[in-house]
């Protein structure tokens, strides 16, 4: 009885390292596929082609039907890479799009042309200005874009 019992107990004690050992080499082997997976995976990800042109700067222009009317939007591609695109909206130039510069108490004012209200109330003073830029605002200065707006702002500020 005995032996019966350390039979049955080696026999299994056999299946159970035999086991362990299979359980352990299907892990192995599973690791080793999802790792040449994520390899390749990544490699795809690097194999990104990069336009002979260089298109930084470019319009595109998407348009689409909104409520039976087409619209057209503008996009320029501001930067690119591997892993990110970056496109930025252009606004469509409105009738009368741009600033207006006016003197108010000494002081320059922006004017929005579009709603002829004022856009923004500056502490820059009109004898800061150089003579020939002095003439120009008296008569109402056109800036046609807000960065030119920002541009002139940042240089005359004090």
């Amino acid at each position: 009885m005995k032996r019966i019992i350390y039979g049955v107990g080696c026999f299994l004690i056999a299946l159970f390292f035999t086991v362990g050992f299979l359980i352990t080499y299907q892990l192995t082997d599973l690791k080793d596929r999802i790792y040449a997976l994520e390899e390749t995976n990544a490699s795809a990800k690097q194999q990104v082609s990069v336009p002979a042109v260089n298109y930084k700067n470019k319009t595109f222009v998407l348009e689409h039907y909104q409520d039976g009317i087409l619209q057209k939007e503008s996009f320029k591609l501001h930067s690119y890479g591997t892993d990110k695109v970056v496109f930025r909206q252009e606004e469509a130039p409105a009738k009368n799009a741009g600033y207006q510069l006016q003197v108010e108490e000494g002081y320059i004012v922006v004017y929005e042309n579009s709603q002829n209200q004022v856009f923004e109330y500056t502490d820059i003073p009109l004898e800061a200005l150089p003579k020939e830029l002095q003439g120009e605002v008296l008569l109402g200065k056109q800036i046609k874009t807000t960065d030119e707006l920002y541009n002139f702002l940042e240089n005359y500020s004090s």
